[in-house]
């Protein structure tokens, strides 16, 4: 049986998933990649392809991971300088008196230190050589094509035929540099990335089905990383008054980050439902294999978290922020967690994963240990 990795978007949220794959290695118990595929989207495509380059030694990667985690601060991800971010705001101002409005920016902010960042991060010849030899059978990012406006996955590893269907297709690929950059690159904040003549952003837009890539590579089992509680906040974090541009763009970014995860996990336990009340010729007739999936989700929301840390954000990221109407509480906050590349912001949901992880340390370890039984004998085939 396949085992998949899914580790969706967030921008600094997704600093929770190292810390859920710290525990993940330690409930392991060994030196072992327990995932043969691995799917990353938007900043979850930099974890993705990290672990990918540490499948020969996973346990040291994910402690590597998270070290550089722990260090990073919003100047690794993006120019702060209030040259960098004023100068962007005039000349979104400017280009409204621009016959074509070619002298606007293509993005709030410029991601450049970004790059130079992942170039010391993430090895992606390791990444190839893990795959060569069979330490990771699929290596999956997924980004959004801006001329098409389909979700494309671009994959390595395995024997999947390349697929094309409604705003949704796959292609095989050498997964490089410019593949992270464009699944990372938030819309409207950061620009979009070029590949093969062909612009890109945020893997979570238009990615009506974040499982779906996953299953294509063959995967039956799915261990999934959300980053954001699923639940509703307490009233204490909610707000009653005019939303402003800010908290209208958190619920936008939720929706693409977040919104369609769930909904496709509660699709794929439907499936199971409807699969299980078939016999078993019928269901291998239809080809309705139980698809299982453990989900791992915060605790807690990141927006009160998030709210501590504000006033320590770059004085042209808090200036930004109170133009958009962010505030200190409620979905304002949620919007400044996407870019909260913030070093105790990130380790507060590091730590806050490792904590969720090992609350379910028994069915992590039951999940992690099924590849090696029978598929009879698992209660999702009876």
């Amino acid at each position: 049986m396949s085992t998949a990795l899914i580790l969706s978007g967030g921008g600094a949220r997704a600093a929770y998933q190292v810390g859920v794959l710290r525990g993940v290695m330690e409930i392991h118990g060994r030196d072992q990649l327990p995932f043969d595929v691995i799917c990353g989207t938007s900043a979850g495509a930099i974890n993705a392809v990290f672990m990918a380059a540490n499948a020969h030694r996973p346990r040291d990667g994910v402690e590597r991971l998270y070290r550089a985690w722990r260090g990073i601060s919003a100047g690794d991800v993006y120019d702060h300088g209030w040259v960098a971010v004023l100068g962007n705001l005039w000349r979104i101002a400017r280009s409204a008196f621009s016959r074509d409005g070619r002298a606007a920016p293509g993005a709030l902010l410029d991601n450049a230190p970004l790059r130079l960042m992942l170039r010391n991060w993430l090895d992606f010849d390791a990444a190839q050589r893990n795959l060569a030899e069979g330490l990771l059978r699929t290596l999956c990012i997924t980004a959004m094509d801006y001329g098409s406006g389909s979700s494309v996955a671009f994959f390595d590893g395995g024997d999947t035929t390349p697929w094309n269907r409604l705003y949704r297709r796959g292609e095989r690929a050498a997964i490089a540099l410019e593949h992270v950059m464009a699944s990372a690159a938030i819309p409207v904040l950061f620009p979009a990335e070029g590949i093969g003549g062909s612009y890109f952003g945020d893997g979570a837009l238009r990615q009506l089905h974040p499982l779906s890539p996953a299953l294509k590579f063959g995967a039956t089992r799915l261990f999934v990383i959300g980053v954001s509680a699923p639940f509703a906040p307490p009233p204490g974090m909610t707000e009653r008054r005019r939303p402003g541009i800010g908290q209208m763009a958190a619920h936008l970014l939720n929706r693409e980050f977040i919104d369609n995860l769930g909904a496709d996990i509660e699709q794929a336990r439907h499936f199971n439902e409807v699969g299980g009340a078939l016999s078993p010729p019928d269901r291998q007739r239809h080809g309705m294999q139980p698809i299982e999936t453990l989900v791992i989700t915060p605790s807690a929301h990141f927006n009160e978290i998030a709210a501590q840390y504000l006033h320590k954000q770059p004085r042209t990221i808090r200036l930004l922020l109170r133009l958009l109407g962010t505030t200190s509480r409620g979905a304002g906050a949620s919007f400044a967690s996407y870019l909260m590349f913030d070093s105790g912001f990130c380790a507060r949901l590091m730590d806050m994963g490792y904590r969720d992880v090992m609350a379910e340390c028994g069915r992590v370890r039951e999940f992690l240990d099924a590849p090696a039984q029978e598929l009879s004998r698992l209660p999702s085939a009876s």
